[in-house]
């Protein structure tokens, strides 16, 4: 039986220039969701209401069973977060700002953090206003792992990381998830992230969810069929995302149920081929 380790129950939050929301959204343990979109969709803005950086104007948030109104919840210990929350601390080295991180977590796991900054080669005795983007994201990293932490948030955590680096990060949530008590939502912009790591995805655009589905009906469910000619129940199918005329072609998210009205309209297919995940991410996000 699957259990909500979050849930995020009609939350808005309005700018001067962007609206956010309104955002239902529930993770189950175990689950491992990508935040996908163009720059400025809202999932930096999504992941800052959790945690509570922003506050938001309506709507209700859940961790654990625990409503994150209540200033009495011990959630945020169960948390590791990503997100570029550490600029506070310029003036610190890395040592000194684990020296006052791990005082705010009873899980603190010394251990695992010595071992974390070994495998990404972090200097602590470095001040972290010195450190380049790319390391300032890896110790993000391993501040938001190093309390053991039963749920992950993670804002973009590869960008700007050195290869090496980032295939470690892929192999040490791989195995953060082995388990299967723990879950993770990654804010991403890598397809290779969504394709390894992710069980869902959500496309956002303008503070708002607009697509949600599971990796594996991408191959199941999209494809490009190339046919004999289009006639308008085709072109104005709901389930044909794209076609063109010459050649005659389109792009559905529901490859069998198009093939049953192109065969009602007898259209000859002439050639079919599934989409990749960064095909169909493209069309998804354009459309918006």
């Amino acid at each position: 039986m699957q259990t909500s380790v979050l849930e995020v129950k009609g939350v808005k939050k309005g700018f001067k220039k962007f609206h956010f929301g309104p955002m239902n959204f529930e993770l189950e343990q175990g689950m491992i969701v990508g935040l996908v979109g163009a720059n400025g969709s809202g999932k930096s803005t999504f992941l800052r209401l959790l945690m509570s950086i922003l506050k938001e104007d309506d709507g209700e948030i859940w961790f654990f069973g625990q409503n994150s109104f209540d200033d009495q919840s011990d959630y945020k210990e169960k948390i590791g977060y990503a997100g570029e929350l550490l600029e506070g601390y310029d003036f610190l080295t890395i040592k000194g700002i684990k020296n006052l991180i791990s005082h705010w977590y009873p899980t603190w796991n010394e251990e695992k953090f010595t071992e974390l900054v070994k495998r990404y080669r972090i200097d602590i005795d470095e001040k972290f206003s010195k450190c380049s983007k790319g390391t300032k994201k890896k110790i993000d990293f391993i501040f938001a792992l190093a309390h053991d932490p039963q749920l992950l948030l993670l804002d973009e955590p590869t960008a700007g990381v050195d290869i090496v680096s980032q295939g470690k990060m892929k192999e040490d949530l791989i195995a953060f998830m082995e388990t299967g008590e723990r879950s993770i939502v990654l804010a991403t912009h890598t397809v290779d992230e969504v394709n390894q790591l992710c069980d869902e995805i959500i496309v956002m655009n303008q503070g708002r969810i607009t697509n949600t589905f599971y990796k594996d009906e991408i191959h199941d469910n999209w494809g490009r069929i190339w046919v004999s000619h289009l006639t308008g129940k085709v072109k104005n199918h709901p389930n044909v995302i794209q076609y063109e005329v010459n050649p005659p072609q389109i792009v559905t998210n529901d490859v069998s149920n198009v093939e049953d009205v192109l065969q009602a309209e007898q259209i000859t297919i002439n050639q079919s081929q599934r989409l990749s995940m960064e095909e169909v991410l493209e069309f998804l996000i354009e459309q918006e």
